[in-house]
């Protein structure tokens, strides 16, 4: 009887636990999202509008010092003095460093008193063999030997003259790589010196845009400082594309008052061209890359993945060629939960 009692308890126990288990497995799955791939997605959406548009183009670039460059010394040494601090205005010619030149002098007395002795010599055997005293190479030799040490002087005092260094061109110290007591020598960069007065204009613009960039095109630029833009001409276009396939283009400035080294600057030009009917979308609306853009073309109530082509921009405005036509609703927000052919509910 006990071991009947005992099994029953066993079983009953056993039915609760199985119970219990299919409860919290009821309640789990009604915590769990389940996620209804019919159901309608919320989103942005614009139409694709239709313009007759002038081909703006605007490109960000920076104004850089037509004379920038890190000077070194053309002979190694100990540097004795600095005569300039950053941010110093130079002019051409102006002392800025002296390396230790004692030894060079030192030299230079040498060849000086060597040079008296033989000139000292030059003279006597001249009178010498004038009288044919002595043989005509003798004096020869001694000649020789006076320009050899002239030109060993010569020499010395071109080192001497390169143990201060000078500024190339009047300019501004915009930044210092030496102290007192540091060695010098032609591979360390001691100063950078920049030329504040002359500037140029620089942007980078991708191949499809190079044809924008002639003579016969009047630019301008736009700066922070200004309200009026400043006139530019152009005065290079690179003959190599550099990283992403842009182009390096520089202008220069008809005046530069105002402005400094890095700063930055807006070209904004209308082309001759207008383009008839262009398809316009926010630029929110791409997804991906500009070099591989797709949009979500809402088709009856679905969102459609499709391919485009961007022609031009203009601020957050793309004119754009492909698969759709104007008065068409493209995607602009939402697309968290959003899939190719999902089916959406477009709020405009």
């Amino acid at each position: 009887m006990k071991r009947i009692i005992s099994i029953l308890v066993i079983v009953g126990i056993l039915a609760i636990i199985v119970v219990q288990l299919t409860l919290n497995k009821k309640e789990a799955e009604n915590r769990v999202y389940q996620y209804d791939i019919e159901a309608s997605v919320q989103v942005l959406g614009d139409i694709v509008k239709g313009n007759d548009i002038a081909q703006e183009k605007i490109f960000s670039g920076v104004f850089e010092s037509m004379n920038e460059v890190k000077l070194s010394a053309d002979i190694q040494g100990k540097i004795m003095q600095i005569f300039v601090k950053e941010g110093q205005v130079v002019t051409k010619g102006q002392a800025l460093l002296k390396m230790d030149d004692e030894m060079l002098r030192l030299q230079l007395n040498v060849l000086e008193t060597k040079l008296d002795g033989l000139k000292k010599d030059e003279a006597r055997y001249l009178t010498l063999s004038n009288e044919d005293a002595v043989p005509a190479v003798t004096l020869e030799k001694t000649q020789n030997a006076i320009a050899t040490v002239e030109a060993e002087k010569k020499t010395i005092l071109e080192q001497i003259s390169k143990s201060t260094v000078r500024s190339p061109f009047n300019g501004v110290i915009s930044m210092k790589f030496c102290e007192v007591g540091g060695f010098a020598s032609p591979a360390v960069p001691l100063f950078e010196l920049i030329n504040q007065t002359d500037l140029k204009f620089v942007i980078n613009v991708p191949e499809e845009d190079l044809f924008l960039f002639n003579d016969s095109q009047n630019y301008s630029v736009k700066t922070s400082i200004a309200i009026d833009p400043i006139s530019v001409n152009l005065s290079q276009v690179s003959s190599k594309g550099g990283l992403g396939n842009s182009f390096k283009i520089e202008f220069q400035l008809e005046n530069s008052t105002g402005l400094k080294p890095k700063m930055i600057g807006e070209l904004k030009f209308v082309t001759d061209e207008t383009k008839s009917n262009t398809l316009t979308i926010p630029s929110v609306a791409i997804i991906g890359s500009e070099s591989n853009p797709e949009i979500y073309l809402v088709s009856k109530g679905k969102a459609i993945r499709t391919s485009i082509s961007i022609l031009s921009r203009n601020g957050d405005i793309l004119s754009v060629s492909g698969n759709i036509q104007q008065g068409d609703t493209v995607v602009i927000g939402g697309f968290v939960n959003l899939f190719d052919n999902a089916n959406v509910i477009v709020n405009q």
